[in-house]
């Protein structure tokens, strides 16, 4: 009969992070203020990427590119904020099809107001 410890590692994915360490994560955030970490679990494995805020620079580019290609300008906005992490999610289609899809939240994070005085 199978234990909980073994119903447990069969259970968890597989992390994927590239070898990122905690300390490295704590300089980006130094360095670039917000870091955001994206989890993209395919079947047993987690591939974990981390980015930073993008510029404003970099937002023109995707929003050019994106009008004819809005997959090439997924690709601009995610090379350009991509600090490190599982390399694979950039190379595979679905996986990076996923994480782009979380990075869109990042526009949902910020809250604008406007009052008529």
């Amino acid at each position: 009969m199978e234990n909980q410890s073994e119903r447990d590692k069969r259970e968890t994915p597989a992390i994927v992070d590239g070898g990122v360490s905690d300390g490295r994560v704590e300089a980006w955030k130094r360095e670039h203020g917000k870091v955001y970490r994206i989890d993209v679990t395919d079947g047993d494995e987690t591939h974990r990427v981390w980015l930073k805020r993008p510029s404003l620079q970099t937002l023109s580019a995707m929003n050019k590119t994106a009008k004819t290609d809005e997959l090439k300008g997924a690709g601009i906005l995610y090379d350009n904020c991509f600090l490190g992490g599982s390399a694979a999610v950039r190379s595979d289609g679905l996986l990076f099809m996923a994480a782009t899809a979380q990075i869109g939240k990042l526009f949902e994070q910020c809250m604008g107001s406007l009052k008529n005085l």
